[in-house]
């Protein structure tokens, strides 16, 4: 079992000012349902790269509207776990080890999907949640036993589409994904996060496709935002924290020509900073491609498959030093969902290091790693992973990769990761809400 302490794990309450719960009436799946939360009017402009589309008009008795819904197209997004299930389904593979009930007489129509798919921490004590249902709360961590993490604020992006994407930036503010065109940047005049309003909606060239994922760089002057989008390309702005302003730069295409993955799918769901000053970033995509790109010139410097024979393409990447994790879904008995390699900064290749599988029911088609970080413990660097059998993993690194053990805490999906130092925190959302002390100092 992990050697670590978890504080709290549960967050029950989904909406501002409300009381903690009982603690000794807590139930699980308390955050699927909860927390219609503020919806945020936006007009948006033409398809231009990097145009704004104007400050969000104020409405009358201080409520912001809830703007109608917009279209996009395709088919509307789904998250990597269930469009996994779906493909080895039409196989004929049995994803689920549970019975199956017969089907009722009934037609389904469309599934909203309330759990999370991004966490990121905003300050040393306040995290933000992007859910699929279009909400983001900010909660505060509470270092109390038996007291969950408090939330402060919940919005709506003004497309009303998944959260896919959140990224911290200078001036108390973040930027999130909106629709397949556009990203929003927020900002809290307070600092407390209570007062958050959205400030713009950014558009741009609709080929590139959602926001879902991003990256802040301090270096340069501005400083640099990049954004990995569904399409399999980057997006790099140029970010003025003292206007709260950003500005598009240019877009860089990273697509692997023969995708891993059965879906033709080029999502850029993984990226981390491997450096500041000069910057790069590391990417992980759905296609299989690791790639390390010079900011803010785009230079590709590297591109690396992971794993020739996958099935599956990457969900998260995390760099400790030149130290990287990658999580992907393992397909079969015989393959992997956590992979590490060693990154050489002198001509940014990647080596591969070790592979494991974190599993705990072996007879499983698919094991979704939905996200690994690096992280520390009171014995010194560590690393934990989320997967869909809902358990949170955790182990250390050198030469090869070590398990210390796992802990099944909620549902049988994928749970997004964020942890910060000083002292060591770890948040793990799916629709329950996990808080832990980790022991680092």
């Amino acid at each position: 079992m992990p050697k670590f302490q978890q504080d709290e794990h549960r967050a029950d309450v989904e909406q501002e000012g409300a009381e903690a719960p009982d603690p000794n009436g807590l139930t699980r799946g308390g955050l699927l349902k909860r927390g219609a939360g503020l919806a945020a009017a936006a007009t948006v402009g033409g398809v231009v790269p990097g145009v704004a589309a104007g400050a969000l008009p104020a409405t009358g008795g201080g409520r912001l509207l809830r703007p109608r819904r917009r279209t996009f197209s395709g088919p509307a997004p789904v998250p990597p776990l269930i469009r996994s299930r779906r493909e080895l389904e039409s196989r004929g593979i049995r994803v689920e080890t549970m019975t199956t009930n017969a089907p009722l007489p009934i037609t389904q129509g469309g599934t909203t999907y309330a759990f999370a798919q991004e966490t990121v921490w905003l300050d040393s004590n306040s995290f933000a949640v992007g859910r699929w249902d279009g909400s983001m709360s900010i909660f505060d961590f509470e270092t109390g036993q038996y007291q969950g993490p408090l939330i402060q604020k919940a919005v709506n992006d003004p497309a009303e589409q998944g959260v896919q994407m959140i990224t911290h930036l200078p001036g108390n503010a973040v930027v999130t994904s909106n629709d397949f065109s556009s990203i929003v940047l927020w900002a809290s005049a307070s600092g407390q996060w209570t007062d958050l309003t959205a400030l713009q909606t950014y558009t741009y060239d609709s080929s590139l496709g959602y926001a879902v994922n991003g990256a802040w760089f301090q270096s340069g002057s501005p400083n640099t935002l990049v954004v990995g989008h569904s399409e399999g390309y980057i997006s790099i702005w140029k970010y003025n924290p003292t206007s709260h302003a950003l500005t598009f730069q240019r877009s860089v295409g990273l697509q692997n020509p023969n995708p891993v993955n059965p879906f033709n799918s080029h999502y850029m769901y993984g990226m981390a900073v491997v450096r500041d000053n000069p910057a790069y970033v590391v990417t992980g995509s759905d296609d299989g491609y690791i790639s390390i790109v010079q900011i803010p010139s785009g230079n590709i410097m590297s591109q690396t498959v992971y794993n020739p024979s996958a099935q599956r393409g990457i969900n998260s990447v995390s760099v400790l030093n030149d130290k990287l994790l990658v999580a992907v879904c393992s397909v079969g008995h015989s393959d992997y969902n956590l992979w590490y390699y060693s990154i050489n900064e002198s001509n940014w290749s990647v080596s591969l290091l070790d592979k494991t599988n974190l599993v705990v029911d072996t007879s499983r088609a698919q094991v979704f790693n939905f996200d690994t970080i690096w992280g520390a413990y009171s014995g010194g660097p560590c690393w934990f992973a989320s997967t869909e059998e809902g358990t949170l993993w955790m182990g250390t690194a050198d030469s090869t990769l070590h398990v210390i053990g796992y802990e099944i805490l909620t549902v049988p999906v994928g749970s997004a990761l964020a942890y910060q130092g000083g002292p060591g925190r770890l948040v793990m959302v799916e629709s329950d809400l996990f808080q832990f002390i980790t022991g680092a100092s």
